[in-house]
């Protein structure tokens, strides 16, 4: 069976078994059209859930933060104008209008532990206008290192201790505009995270969060989402928080590429000619240009809806609107899974995705994506098809690059790389320095996306990777290596004893159920 895939840069005809299920996303829904979306955001705040108005929420003395994604969502980065672009520009004049004074505006892009983002950055999510009006004095990534910008609050009812932006309790209203592609953002996480610190966010990005429940990537039946909810909740106590999310459609793909995510049966003639030739062309094309072809590629995702009011209210409208968009029912396991890693992750926008990312994005994410149950049954094999290259951006990725050097050499477990070496990375004078003036992730980073792999890394017999020239990279991140995919399933066969085999056709995402 032919399996049209990535790995990496490159797009591939994989061979699977006769028997194998290929899995594909649905259809993306169509969203709000770009004219029409101010009108949406205009009546999601003059119609908030769970909450008054915008405009009698606020007056002439009204002090407000804005918080507002980076650019891990949505992801890859969309054509213009930005969503975030829209809502403010919609956003900031009903603020004006009912009174609020420029001055007493502050607009935070909460990049939590992320790397911040670069002037341009902010400027291509917020637009020219909101850039001229209010950066750099009122307009800025958040520091979870400025100390000044911290505040403590009490303590959880598990004892789990809360840090959040001062400008959180300082202000009179906290708007946080949120895009949601998958059930793992929005809700009680925007704020709580992506406002807090790591003597916050340690307290649910920990292995013992993801032992035993693997539901990571969404609140149901997480122990790392209560725990969010928790700290969420002591936040509100001292915060008026008003959210604004738009539940996001799958759409990836413009139109012309929309074919490398359908199933064969589903292309019309020449998406079947395009299916066909573009393995070979890929494959004649310099590792070079394939990058340049699939990094400028801009996506057509659409917001399927837009809600305002309470965390609670809005975020249950959105996840059973996501849920809408991202289920395929599958209610089998299966022993083997084939996934085919595109270069592309959250944490690596405008760098190659890293070694480490490579285990994060398929045993963090891509196994985490059900609602259910893993479509891997315990005991079974991950087979990731990824040249994996050891490569680590300058700039953004310098912590993880001494992690996949010095921890990963000593050990893959999540509980004794806490144990051992997490503080030393959080504390880390030059790691926080790189994080505050020089666009890195937070020193603690590399260590919450491997993390999120610890269910998968405790239950699976094997992971194997296909793709790099030789098992130098496996070696290190504690998995195997085969030189083909066949001989990868082999190998899965005489540890599972059957062809119980899945292919994931991802992107466009999904979650099985």
């Amino acid at each position: 069976m032919n399996y049209l895939t990535f790995s990496g840069n490159n797009i591939i005809d994989a061979k699977l078994p006769g028997t194998a299920e290929i899995l594909h996303a649905r259809p993306a829904i169509p969203g709000i059209n770009k004219a029409d979306r101010p009108g949406a955001v205009k009546r999601a705040f003059r119609e908030p859930l769970g909450m008054e108005p915008l405009d009698k929420l606020v007056n002439s003395g009204s002090r407000v933060l804005i918080a507002f994604d980076d650019n891990c969502q949505p992801f890859p980065e969309t054509t213009l104008p930005d969503i975030r672009q829209q809502a403010l520009e919609t956003l900031i004049p009903m603020l004006f209008e009912a009174g609020v004074k420029k001055e007493n505006i502050r607009l935070v892009c909460a990049v939590a532990l992320h790397r911040k983002m670069k002037k341009h950055e902010l400027a291509r999510m917020v637009g020219p206008n909101i850039m001229r009006e209010f950066y750099p004095h009122q307009l800025d990534n958040f520091d979870a290192e400025d100390r000044e910008d911290i505040i403590e609050l009490e303590a959880t009812e598990e004892g789990e201790p809360v840090e959040v932006c001062k400008g959180v309790v300082e202000s009179d209203l906290v708007i946080y505009v949120d895009t949601v592609q998958i059930p793992l953002n929005g809700g009680h996480k925007s704020v709580a995270v992506g406002l807090g610190t790591y003597k916050s966010i340690a307290n649910h990005h920990n292995p013992k969060m993801t032992e035993h429940t693997p539901h990571v990537m969404q609140p149901d039946g997480s122990r790392m989402h209560d725990c969010i909810e928790r700290i969420s909740k002591v936040v509100s106590k001292h915060a008026k928080i008003m959210v604004m999310e738009a539940a996001m459609n799958n759409a990836i793909y413009p139109w012309h590429l929309r074919y490398l995510g359908k199933r064969s049966s589903d292309c019309n003639v020449i998406e079947q000619i395009l299916r066909a030739a573009t393995p070979l062309a890929m494959r004649l094309l310099p590792e070079p240009l394939r990058r340049s072809i699939l990094a400028n590629m801009k996506t057509a995702y659409s917001p399927i809806a837009i809600h305002a009011g309470t965390i609670d209210d809005v975020h249950a409208k959105t996840l059973s609107i996501m849920k809408e968009q991202l289920t395929v029912p599958e209610p089998k396991q299966y022993s083997t899974m084939v996934f085919g890693l595109p270069d592309l992750s959250p944490y690596a926008v405008d760098a190659r995705i890293n070694p480490v990312l490579v285990v994060s994005d398929v045993l963090g994410y891509i196994y985490n994506w059900f609602y259910h149950k893993p479509v891997v049954r315990n005991g079974g094999v991950v087979i990731i098809l990824n040249p994996v290259f050891e490569v680590f951006h300058d700039e953004y990725h310098v912590p993880y690059k001494r992690f996949y050097e010095e921890v990963l050499a000593k050990t893959r477990d999540p509980f004794e790389m806490r144990d051992r070496f997490q503080e030393k990375y959080a504390k880390d004078e030059y790691f926080i320095d790189c994080y505050r003036n020089r666009y890195a992730h937070h020193g603690y980073h590399p260590f919450t996306v491997w993390y999120w792999a610890t269910y998968a890394l405790r239950n699976l017999a094997k992971v194997i990777l296909v793709g790099p020239p030789d098992d130098k990279v496996a070696k290190r991140l504690g998995v195997a290596w085969s030189p083909s995919l066949v001989q990868a399933l082999a190998e899965a066969r005489e540890i599972t004893g059957d062809e119980e085999v899945v292919g994931l056709t991802i992107p466009p995402f999904f979650y099985t159920t």
